[in-house]
């Protein structure tokens, strides 16, 4: 391969511009074709076509038809706030005022009054409507929803507190350009210092944003033939631009380090794509790998997300090894590196005193040591990890169905947004109350309403409130508890589904797929690295410190997310479970991230014990060649990640929290210190591979 890249490398500097040309004329093709066709997202859609709660779900709407799931509903949400409850003569006539002009709407196929749901809480201070549309809930448009917000100027003039929930979008949360705008600004900022020059700090800034480009609007093109979820581009924006930065760094530093030792800007070029190239290549090609494996957990929402991100990984990849060694070819002496400012012949001067690698190797058991110890710390929370999904009630105070969320949570109790739906199969219905009471009984279960008939007269509908929020374990196990009931216990078969039957589900399914994916990336990553370095030591302590920092990584986030700790540090609104499917985009990108920085490291110290055979030498060296160039890559990966925490987007800000003490915990504490320590404190053992396997193991060469 390295051969390959060189003789790319040959090819692009002869063809230089018309390489950019190539590549800028790819863009506007593309972006032309996404502006004609459009984009069409799908939702964040976590069903589980085989599960329980979605068969009932089917079952449901063919047999309550009223009540079918895939029909927008708005639920308005009234509290009193003028003295009087919602009962009194005034009251009653401006929420009948405001009903009757929603009923007479555009798409609006019925309006259900508090007095008729019967739905007034016990203080009378609260109650709700519902609003019925005969659209699908993903075709109402944000004009009829308009149109809903502006008439509650009726009742809240009246102080009459009224928000707004269901299922459709009220609130469209705009990203903020300040997310990737803070990366990127620290980006340039720790390229400027790591080139000496703000010429060459721009360069690997320009290639990320050109891949990204490409790759979302690539994305945009395939919207309008397969579901690819909305949430998709924000974890592609934050892939693309950190690894994106990060490939082309690893290609110039190299160039420039060709260029130092004497070679002409052609063969400096040839030899940084032989060599950086083939690690660019590699830590790609792995990141790809973890990302496309998320199609083994048979949940379509997350194949595509990990399809996308692995879209602009490649994207970022093919803009390193093309667009990058082209624009270095044209600026020619301006970024050979030759000139020096103060800042950086400082740190030359520590680096040639040994520095960071000597401090490591003089204290290679204490460092190992202490590492460990405060990574398995940060860890613990993850013990009690609790996996949902998001709900109205993590939504910020300033969006209408928080507030709403919050209406009701007063008004009627925690359980009030957590109903489940349960379908009774029997023809009697003296039985199906029956199986209503035996669910009574069950612990956690503030009511059960009474049964409502089916059209075929073979089903029959409860509706069961929890005492807990939807992602309370509780809550959870009340679900568990009524698909245990025995049917001759209950007199009837029993079916769960609803919202939060279905989210339990997916939870379910997720976590109970976390360990085998785990495994499965591990087990990837320990054959891949003895293929790589011919040994099983380093490998065994690469995979290990994987597993460390995953697990620190998930319980930092426990700690702030779910048992709420510094939230208005990082502007969370409130305490929440941890989102289902965050451990495994964290296995993923770290899993992509570990190798691309061991592979970096490990190569250089390779290198240099096998001309020194001195392992303490090894290491010294591999910190003071490549050290710096990696703790710049995890400054500007941990900075672009960052700056995602404070998108007002719950679920891009999670992400990004996870992502960045990922790439704190795995790439700056395992693969800086804890590998490095781990290398120097086991010698020569740390190159030993059974004769037998040395045969069998496929050669990967990757320096």
């Amino acid at each position: 391969m390295g051969k390959a890249l060189g003789r790319l490398g040959g090819f692009v500097y002869n063809h230089a511009k018309s390489t950019i040309t190539v590549v800028i004329a790819i863009i506007v093709v593309v972006m032309g074709l996404a502006i004609h066709q459009g984009a069409n997202f799908a939702g964040s859609s976590l069903n589980l076509p085989n599960s329980q709660s979605q068969k009932a779900l089917s079952l449901m709407n063919k047999e309550f038809s009223q009540t079918s799931s895939s029909k927008g509903t708005i639920k308005v949400v009234f509290h009193s706030q003028n003295g009087q409850d919602l009962t009194s003569s005034d009251n009653q006539e401006k929420i009948q005022e405001l009903l009757n002009q929603l009923q007479g709407q555009k798409h609006v196929a019925s309006v259900q009054a508090p007095a008729v749901l019967r739905n007034y809480s016990s203080d009378k201070k609260t109650a709700y409507a519902n609003v019925n549309y005969d659209q699908k809930k993903e075709d109402v448009s944000a004009t009829e929803i308009n149109r809903v917000k502006k008439q509650l100027s009726i009742t809240r003039k009246a102080k009459i507190q009224t928000e707004l929930s269901g299922n459709v979008t009220f609130s469209t949360v705009q990203q903020s350009e300040t997310t990737e705008g803070v990366g990127i600004i620290v980006a340039y900022v720790v390229l400027a210092i790591t080139f000496a020059s703000l010429l060459v700090a721009g360069l690997p800034i320009l290639s990320a944003i050109l891949s990204l480009a490409l790759s979302m609007l690539l994305i945009m093109l395939l919207t309008n033939v397969m579901d690819i979820p909305s949430t998709s581009s924000a974890l592609v924006g934050m892939m693309g631009l950190a690894v994106g930065i990060d490939y082309a760094l690893f290609i110039i530093s190299r160039y420039r380090q060709e260029i130092a030792s004497g070679k002409e800007r052609k063969q400096a070029i040839e030899a940084a794509l032989s060599t950086a190239g083939v690690s660019v290549v590699f830590a790609g090609a792995t990141v790809m790998v973890a990302m496309a494996a998320m199609v083994t957990l048979g949940i379509d929402f997350l194949a595509t997300m990990g399809i996308a991100a692995a879209i602009g990984v490649f994207f970022a990849v093919l803009m390193s090894l093309t667009f990058v060694p082209a624009v270095l070819s044209l600026l020619g002496q301006k970024v050979t590196g030759q000139k020096k400012n103060r800042i950086l012949q400082v740190f030359s001067r520590v680096r040639v005193k040994g520095g960071f690698g000597r401090l490591i190797v003089r204290h290679r058991v204490k460092t190992l040591l202490l590492a460990i110890v405060a990574l398995i710390l940060i860890a613990l929370p993850v013990a009690h990890m609790n996996l949902g999904l998001p709900n109205d009630g993590e939504s910020s105070p300033k969006q209408t169905e928080r507030r709403a969320y919050d209406m009701q949570k007063e008004g009627y109790g925690d359980g009030v947004n957590a109903t489940l739906v349960v379908l009774a199969k029997t023809d009697d219905m003296a039985k199906a109350n029956h199986a209503g009471s035996e669910i009574k009984q069950l612990k956690n279960v503030a009511n059960v309403t009474r049964a409502m008939p089916g059209r075929s007269g073979q089903y029959y509908m409860l509706a069961v409130t929890p005492k807990t929020d939807s992602n309370d374990p509780k809550t959870k196990k009340l679900v568990t508890d009524i698909r245990h009931l025995t049917v001759k216990k209950t007199q009837a078969e029993l079916l769960v589904t609803g919202a939060t039957a279905i989210n339990v589900d997916v939870t379910d399914a997720i976590a109970s797929a976390i360990p085998k994916f785990a495994i499965l990336i591990i087990a990837f990553a320990f054959v891949l690295l003895m293929m790589a370095f011919r040994s099983i030591l380093i490998p065994l302590v690469a995979v290990a410190g994987f597993g460390l920092s995953l697990c620190a990584t998930l319980g930092a986030v426990v700690w702030i997310v779910q048992d709420g700790h510094l939230l208005d540090l990082f502007q969370i609104p409130s305490k929440a479970s941890l989102l289902a499917f965050m451990p495994v985009l964290v296995i993923g990108i770290m899993f992509g991230l570990a190798m691309d920085y061991e592979i970096f490291l490990v190569s250089r110290i390779r290198e240099e014990y096998n001309r020194s055979k001195d392992t303490t030498q090894a290491v010294i060296v591999g910190l003071q060649e490549n050290g710096t160039v990696v703790f710049a890559a995890i400054v500007i990966m941990a900075s672009v990640f960052a700056g995602f925490i404070f998108s007002p987007e719950g679920i891009i800000k999670s992400i990004g929290l996870s992502f960045t003490f990922g790439v704190i915990f795995d790439a700056l504490i395992v693969r800086m210190i804890i590998v490095p320590a781990a290398i120097a404190l086991f010698g020569k053992a740390n190159w030993y591979l059974p004769k037998w396997l040395d045969k069998i193991l496929p050669q990967l060469h990757v320096e």
